[in-house]
């Protein structure tokens, strides 16, 4: 007798789940989990309260509320139900509304839920989204739950809860986690709510637990049941009976005949058209629009009313269907990481009282990014178009990117060495160089999307988080930080981004290839990122972006000729003039040219605009001669001063081109030398220290060799500051003193003694600029002529490019 109660639990059991499957679409492991729990207290009966807690986890719309509503029509004992939307008790005060009596102008109201299970002691009630809820109320519902009627004065052991979350649903998708889940499933639960214990949620200034943890708890010891997405058949399933009875619903008013040729794919097709992420509320109740809305909107524009409505595909529609459904299976997951939809155009022809509707055309679309400015959108996933080939310039330090391209998308030669995937890369160099637009081209050439976070929002732990978050769903990604060295306001303090949120996020991203996120990072000076972010197997790999090369250059100024400009423009002579200068600063000259065009009504831009924005950019605006006191003799004194520094530089540092040589006072300098950045050596030799200073020491005795003690004017205290620098950093530091000999005293005077060496090396720099003096005033002595001829030109055209100084310094050799 016994073992048939058994068998006839069994059955009984069995045909729920026979009923459910042909309710619940796709969701088959979901819910054998919830008849097996029935069936375990059937069997092993416990005295709890409530009788049972289910939570419900997965994406949005995939069945969660489908299913508790379908319990409660196949369990007679559990006839009552109710469901609670958890968005509207999102503040500690709406917890009365369920929990508590009320008072109202008829006098006490019970609570909504109380109410209830007072009324259905036995009854299932489904609380939707329940980590929206306030945590108050959490806490609340836990008590109410889970302690006994002595304690609250109402029964909850007749009642079956159940909870539903959209929360974790990147983490259900990892693969590793599936393999996981078919292996143990218990470990994998176990997994599921320590992802659920980490997830968080903003209320108003403050961030808490998205869960509370006591009902969190509560969840863990019960049943925890994992929904799955939905595949792309269910979808074509769902939407193919909502367009079918619309259509019937829509031939039975409209007295046309709708017929569907090749049905399911046309199904297909426009379930595609909803791509990337596909709710199916929203393909229950628009999928039909497509298809009729079009019908109507024919009937209405042309005032003809067909009796007879054909819907087909084309041929191109067709053969595209085909091949973008070679792999089913993973499709959507295809269409939602690259963030495509499948666009499909309509055809209308009218022959007679029959009109065909054809899917004329269907192609993938990439669709925009979501606006930056719904910031509950953020982080957006994005994908660049920009590859290296779209970057001018920059060889050495593609080729270097080149190289790790090649290492995510050949994973296979990691294995070869036994070694793990890299997490990291930081791109460092001066502001302006391009190392945004390499890092976006370095995501293109990858082909993987990228989740940027930049500015204030590197100071925000939470949303760090998300930025990892939304890459881990579209993996393999990368997450693009761009200016990890930037500096804000914490408490008042000014400070470096905080990153234990980062570094959390980097250990425990995945090894595995499929499930790579592969962090970018971008910063000015690698001395100013956090060594904890850039310590191995974190952000290891680094690739130095230096200056802008001279091919770069020429692609900015190539941009500007494509402007309107008078022809003559000598593009190379701007090349050097433009060297040591920014990407943005490359990029204002060309709009600063086009103004002064404007606002002077010329036609067209010519090199000499060019080049005076150039000096505006880099040394400031012209000064007007009225605020120059004594200007015609400051000038004379500043041409003697820099054509001294020009011959000396001619002489000594011939390697070192100068682009220009002016004595128009603007509002950072009387006048000067500007150089070409890219011949300047990375390593120099004590002579060549010691003759630059005596080039810097030239444009003084110069000034004193035309005008006796008035040439000793402040203009030289510049020159001055960087001479004594330059002799103190060979005496002190760099060895290149012959009585100090090869010791760095820097390092004695600041961990020894101040007074070791001090001295000495006074005497020493002493020494070098007496020197420096006595070998710069001979020379300007010797080559006077020369310093005369200069001097006369710039004080009569203000200014002598390099080309032309060539030709003036002519035959100018040191014996």
């Amino acid at each position: 007798m016994a073992q048939e109660t058994d068998q006839n639990i069994f059955i009984m059991f069995d045909r729920l789940r026979d009923s459910l499957k042909q309710i619940i679409f796709d969701q088959d492991k979901a819910i054998d989990e919830v008849v097996d729990a029935f069936i375990h207290m059937a069997y092993k009966p416990v005295d709890t309260t409530p009788k049972v807690i289910f939570t419900f986890l997965g994406p949005a719309s995939v069945g969660k509320k489908s299913l508790a509503r379908a319990l409660t029509s196949h369990l007679e004992e559990y006839a009552a139900f109710k469901q609670f939307d958890m968005e509207q008790f999102t503040d500690p005060e709406s917890g009365a509304q369920l929990l508590s009596q009320r008072l109202t102008s008829d006098g006490a109201q019970e609570g909504e839920l109380t109410g209830f299970i007072k009324e259905h002691p036995q009854s299932i009630v489904l609380f939707d989204s329940i980590e929206k809820a306030d945590n108050q109320l959490q806490l609340g519902l836990y008590n109410l739950l889970t302690r006994g009627e002595e304690e609250n004065g109402i029964d909850c052991s007749g009642v079956i809860v159940i909870f539903t979350s959209s929360l974790g649903c990147g983490f259900f998708k990892d693969r590793k986690y599936q393999e996981a889940f078919k292996e143990n499933k218990l470990r994998a639960q176990a997994l599921v709510m320590d992802a659920l214990s980490k997830e968080r949620k903003a209320v108003y200034d403050t961030v808490q637990s998205a869960i509370a943890p006591k009902l969190l708890a509560a969840m863990a010891r019960n049943f925890i049941i994992l929904f799955n997405s939905l595949s792309l058949d269910t979808l074509v399933r769902i939407g193919g009976e909502s367009l079918s009875a619309h259509s019937r619903q829509f031939a039975d008013v409209s007295g046309m005949k709708v017929e569907y040729h090749d049905f399911d794919r046309i199904a297909t097709l426009l379930t595609l058209s909803f791509s990337p992420d596909i709710s199916v509320n929203r393909l229950k109740q628009k999928l039909p629009d497509l298809v009729l809305g079009r019908i109507t909107g024919f009937v209405r524009d042309r005032r003809k009313y067909p009796e007879h409505i054909i819907c087909r595909i084309s041929k191109q529609a067709d053969i595209f269907l085909e091949k973008i459904c070679q792999d089913k299976e993973t499709l959507l997951t295809r269409l939602y990481k690259k963030n495509e939809t499948v666009d499909i155009s309509w055809k209308e022809t009218l022959r007679g009282q029959k009109l065909t509707c054809a899917i004329h055309k269907a192609e993938l679309k990439r669709l925009p990014p979501a606006s930056e400015f719904f910031r509950e959108l953020l982080p957006m996933v994005e994908f660049s178009t920009m590859g290296f080939k779209d970057i001018a310039g920059n060889k050495s330090t593609k080729r270097n990117l080149k190289q790790i391209v090649k290492i995510l998308r050949e994973p296979g030669l990691l294995k070869k060495f036994s070694i793990d995937m890299p997490k990291g890369m930081l791109l460092y160099g001066p502001s302006g160089v391009g190392k945004t637009m390499l890092a976006k081209a370095f995501a293109r050439e990858t082909e993987r999307p990228f989740v940027y976070v930049s500015r204030s929002d590197l100071f925000d732990p939470g949303y760090i988080r998300n930025a990892y978050v939304k890459a881990r769903e579209f993996a393999p990604s990368l997450v693009f930080l761009d200016g990890i060295d930037v500096k804000g306001l914490i408490e008042g303090v000014y400070t470096s981004m905080p990153d234990d949120q980062l570094i959390l996020e980097l250990d425990v991203l995945s090894g595995d290839p499929e499930d790579s996120v592969f962090t970018i990072a971008t910063a000015q000076n690698k001395a100013d990122v956090s060594p904890r972010i850039i310590a191995p197997n974190r952000i290891d790999m680094f690739v130095e972006v230096p200056e802008l090369d001279r091919d770069a250059r020429r692609f900015f100024i190539e941009k500007i000729l494509e402007k309107p400009n008078d022809g003559n423009i000598n593009v190379e002579r701007v090349i050097r003039y433009i060297s040591g200068m920014s990407g943005y600063d490359l990029q204002r000259i060309g709009k600063e040219a086009s103004l002064y065009a404007i606002r002077n009504d010329l036609d067209c831009i010519t090199e000499d605009i060019l080049i005076e924005e150039i000096n505006i950019i880099k040394y400031g605006y012209k000064l007007e001669k009225k605020r120059i006191r004594n200007l015609e003799q400051d000038l004379k004194i500043t041409a003697y001063h820099e054509a001294g520094h020009a011959a000396l530089s001619h002489l000594l540092l011939p390697d070192i081109k100068i682009e220009q040589v002016t004595i128009a006072p603007r509002l950072k300098s009387m006048g000067f030398i500007s150089y070409s950045m890219e011949d300047f050596p990375g390593n120099i030799s004590k002579d060549e220290v010691f003759d630059n200073i005596c080039v810097l020491l030239g444009g003084r005795m110069a000034s004193i060799r035309k005008f006796g003690s008035k040439g000793i004017d402040t203009g030289a205290s510049n020159d001055l500051e960087v001479a004594t620098h330059q002799a103190y950093a060979a005496v002190a530091s760099l060895g290149m003193d012959e009585e100090i000999g090869y010791v760095h005293t820097d390092t004695l005077s600041q961990n020894v003694s101040k007074q070791i060496y001090l001295t000495k090396v006074e005497e020493r720099v002493s020494h070098w600029m007496k020197e420096a003096s006595i070998k710069a005033e001979t020379l300007i002595e010797k080559h006077w002529e020369k310093v005369e001829q200069l001097a006369s030109i710039l004080i009569r055209q203000e200014i002598v490019d390099g080309a032309e100084l060539e030709k003036i310094m002519k035959g100018l050799k040191e014996s």
